[in-house]
């Protein structure tokens, strides 16, 4: 957060800019403009200082900070909270600044974003990939572990790795995950240093006649699904992925960041 001294005291506190962000997407407000113009008709006794709209997003972009430090907190707490039964889970899915024809054009946060294909949309997208680890649980949502950004050209297992060597200690179990994340040596470190077996769909080789392993894949895929639950939960929340009116870095930022504490925080207060 950026302040002109340290005896810099704004008449809106940054407390209310984060509150009003956070309290109109959890609403299904998406768009800043959408937040400010309620708050300003329906919310002005408790926000009686809340400037005009072109101030209200300039002060939440400097803030996208806040926002991350926000979800770090948060989702310790939620780790905390949850409950561990050795079973855990790891995909990504896009976020998206532009899809199609616009894909090959589009330039707005370069040092973050990439072109890629996305197989499950079939399509072309610019934008960002949202790795997540979380923790299956019989009949409930999944938890997250583990939340990581990437461009949207990463590869899965690069980001799976990376995102398994920042977790907590963890326990003993299986990990479930697609065929991406199918490496050898990576299946034993994770024996070896973790305890934790991964299992994947099996590759289909062209000289199979017998589709042996489709029990087993079919199997995997299932236990698998519970984190595409998660996900559409999170974006029917937050509409994550879904960030075509971004225009810079930090408004990218802001709505990655901003939307994973609104979602940490819906998990907290409902748990």
């Amino acid at each position: 957060m950026q302040r002109q001294s340290n005896n810099f005291r704004p008449k809106f506190s940054d407390e209310e800019c984060i509150t009003i962000y956070l309290w109109g997407i959890s609403q299904r407000g998406f768009e800043q403009k959408v937040i400010c113009q309620y708050t300003k008709n329906h919310l002005l006794e408790w926000f009686p200082k809340l400037p005009r709209y072109q101030e209200f997003s300039r002060r939440l972009n400097l803030l996208a900070p806040a926002f991350q430090a926000l979800s770090e907190l948060w989702l310790d707490v939620v780790i905390r909270h949850s409950g561990n039964e050795g079973n855990y889970i790891v995909d990504s899915c896009p976020i998206i600044l532009a899809k199609g024809s616009r894909s090959g054009h589009a330039k707005i946060a370069g040092e973050l974003c990439d072109k890629s294909y996305n197989f499950s949309r079939k399509e072309w997208y610019y934008g960002v990939k949202l790795h997540a680890f979380v923790a299956r649980h019989a009949g409930r949502l999944p938890t997250p572990l583990g939340l990581m950004i990437s461009g949207a050209a990463s590869h899965d297992l690069t980001a799976a790795k990376q995102i398994m060597e920042d977790q907590h200690p963890l326990d003993p179990g299986l990990l479930f995950a697609d065929k991406a994340c199918i490496d050898a040596t990576w299946a034993d470190l994770l024996k070896k240093d973790y305890k934790i077996c991964i299992l994947t769909p099996l590759k289909k080789r062209k000289e199979d006649t017998i589709h042996s392993g489709d029990a087993f894949s079919t199997f995997v895929s299932s236990v698998h699904q519970p984190i595409e639950c998660f996900f559409n939960w999170l974006n029917h929340l937050t509409n994550i992925q879904t960030a075509s009116i971004v225009c810079s870095t930090a408004g990218l930022l802001l709505h990655i960041f901003g939307r994973i504490a609104t979602a940490l925080a819906t998990l907290i207060f409902n748990s």
